[in-house]
């Protein structure tokens, strides 16, 4: 049964020259159960990267090995940093209320956000975004695959993904700006 996340923002496949990338590690893939060990966010205007965000999370809990395998994020790495009621709020606080969004696989980190403003602070994450996987299988219907590793491949822009917030998101920027002009032929 899928959960009801009411006042989530809209899914959005338009350009935008303003906009924040944002890229989550999590501990797991449920936004109900898991938790968030990392936030990496990137803001854009006029299409220059303006400012980046960058913070591990401590998620109270262990990490786990395939996610450490996968991220490099580490129990030692996270049991110093704050938790999520401290970090969300102040990655909140960089964000403005006209942002719109833009992630890969957007509702992965949308619903994490979500629930965990929820959680933390009795308030919906409402912001619009823009799904670089949404927009790579509109644009790309030939392919079979599109992941961001496929995306930053096909673009030219690495060979492989790091699984790590910041860096994810500025691939991201990459990504989604070289698929901004082919829109309109949507």
């Amino acid at each position: 049964m899928a959960i009801q996340r009411d006042f989530k923002g809209n899914s959005l496949l338009i350009a935008t020259d303003d906009y924040v990338v944002v890229d989550l590690e999590t501990t797991g893939i449920s936004p109900a159960r898991d938790r968030i060990i990392e936030i990496g966010a990137v803001r854009v205007e006029h299409g220059t990267v303006t400012a980046e965000y960058s913070k591990l999370v401590n998620p109270g809990r262990p990490v786990g090995g395939f996610i450490t395998g996968l991220t490099g994020i580490s129990d030692e790495m996270v049991g110093n940093a704050s938790p999520i009621e401290a970090v969300l709020p102040d990655f909140l606080a960089h964000l403005r209320p006209s942002d719109t969004i833009v992630a890969h696989n957007a509702n992965f980190d949308i619903n994490f956000l979500y629930d965990n403003c929820m959680r933390t602070l009795g308030k919906p994450f409402s912001y619009d975004f823009i799904d670089t996987l949404r927009l790579s299988r509109a644009l790309f219907p030939q392919e079979r695959q599109h992941r961001l590793v496929d995306l930053i491949q096909r673009f030219g822009i690495a060979d492989e993904e790091e699984h790590r917030g910041l860096s994810d998101a500025l691939q991201t920027v990459e990504c989604y700006e070289r698929m901004k002009p082919l829109l309109a032929g949507l």
